[in-house]
């Protein structure tokens, strides 16, 4: 299992280093011709959201006094600042756990009523069609938690994240249920 993990991690990190290559040369071709993209696999957004300025695909904030691994800053808001994308979903991943196995939180509402301060029926309008769940109905975080991850990510960022970032949490979700947190 650990060399699964490693190299889950491996190519985590290589497709996080694409993003940000990506990123970075969006930025200058921008800085060059404001043209607009040719449609590749790892397109960015031509203006940066801040989840992608701070590589929090979740805009999950700090926590005072405990920063989150891979946490590197704070950015005026509050919002938990990270080296890398995989560190921001991982520690949006550990909300997300937290309020299913803390609190009980397992429907799309109950999980935005903590987690959303802005417009949440359109926040859960957006998960309930990308994931197929009413908002009010239960579901199994643990087995969707990449899914959930992934379709948050989205909302926050404005963008789709590689799918592939988000795979290792179905691992997350199992040792949960092992009880090898």
């Amino acid at each position: 299992m650990k060399e699964a993990y490693h190299a889950e991690q491996a190519r985590s990190s290589a497709l996080a280093a694409r993003l940000q290559e990506a990123m970075a040369a969006r930025d200058e071709e921008q800085d060059e011709d404001q043209g607009t993209d040719s449609g590749g696999e790892m397109a960015v957004a031509a203006v940066k959201t801040l989840a992608i300025r701070n590589n929090n695909p979740l805009n999950v904030k700090t926590v005072k006094g405990r920063p989150w691994f891979g946490q590197i800053a704070v950015d005026k808001h509050g919002h938990a600042v990270f080296d890398t994308p995989e560190h921001g979903i991982r520690a949006g991943a550990n909300v997300l756990l937290n309020y299913y196995t803390r609190h009980g939180l397992d429907t799309l509402d109950g999980i935005l009523s903590r987690f959303c301060t802005g417009n949440r029926a359109e926040y859960a309008a957006f998960l309930s069609k990308r994931l197929g769940i009413q908002p009010d109905k239960q579901f199994d975080v643990l087995a969707r938690l990449p899914e959930l991850l992934h379709a948050m990510a989205r909302f926050e960022s404005g963008q789709e994240w590689p799918r592939e970032l988000f795979t290792g949490y179905s691992l997350v979700a199992t040792a949960y249920r092992k009880g090898q947190r």
